[in-house]
């Protein structure tokens, strides 16, 4: 071995045994990992706890939030100080970090809700959505990730020569088709986006990846609606 690949050896050696004797305090100080494990009818229920100091417990915040509206409809409060045994398993301190709040869903009335937490300043994992009333399949929602959303409508200059048929043969609808890459979603799948329930009926050539063309009634509606970033969930 040369001079110089010794040097590299030794240089490389050093900053291995920095990374892995250094990063992980850096990492963890201060930190509050946690996550939302579940939301139901009758409660939301999850755990916290402060990396720097995992005797203290943590106080989470549950927010709550209207997808049709964006408006936040309730915040919740509680204490992670419930036992886990899942946790305590980890060697991750006591395992007194658990949490559980009982949500007042039937106030908020009928809707998608989205469901976040907070502790030590951070946002917990594991964002829920629970679906009231007439929403309530919205319980079995599965995120698919931030996707780039923009509209269409029938007319030449959006749809050409289609008009308001769709590439599975169906008559596009307001409130109800999208248009989809069929490779990333397929045909027939129901998705969430912003509380409203649609179905990928229709393909675009403009419509790659994680791209979906919401279809309206009108061409004033698609420049309204523009370009916005939406969490889309899949109806399961």
């Amino acid at each position: 071995m040369n001079k110089t690949k010794k040097l590299q050896w030794f240089l490389g050696t050093l900053l291995m045994i920095a990374f892995y004797t250094i990063s992980p305090a850096y990492v963890l100080a201060g930190q509050t990992p946690g996550i939302i494990d579940g939301a139901d009818e009758t409660s939301i229920r999850g755990w916290a706890w402060n990396s720097s100091d995992p005797s203290s417990s943590q106080e989470v915040k549950v927010i709550i939030t209207n997808q049709a509206t964006g408006s936040v409809v309730g915040e919740l409060t509680a204490s992670a100080t419930k036992y886990r045994e899942d946790l305590a398993d980890q060697g991750t301190g006591t395992g007194n970090y658990g949490f559980e709040v009982t949500a007042p869903w039937n106030s908020y009335g009928d809707g998608s809700y989205l469901v976040e937490a907070y502790a030590g300043g951070q946002k917990l994992s594991g964002s829920r959505v629970y679906g009231v009333g007439s929403f309530a399949s919205s319980n079995g929602l599965r995120s698919l990730g931030m996707f780039r959303t923009t509209a269409y409508c029938p007319c030449r200059s959006c749809s050409g020569r289609w008009g308001g048929r769709t590439s599975t043969g169906t008559v596009a609808t307001a409130g109800h088709t999208i248009s989809v890459d069929p490779r990333v979603i397929p045909y027939g799948s129901r998705l969430m986006i912003g509380g409203v329930i649609y179905r990928a009926e229709d393909c675009g050539s403009g419509v790659r990846g994680n791209h979906i063309d919401i279809f309206f009634n009108t061409h004033g509606e698609t420049r309204a609606y523009g370009t916005r970033s939406m969490e889309v969930f899949l109806v399961q």
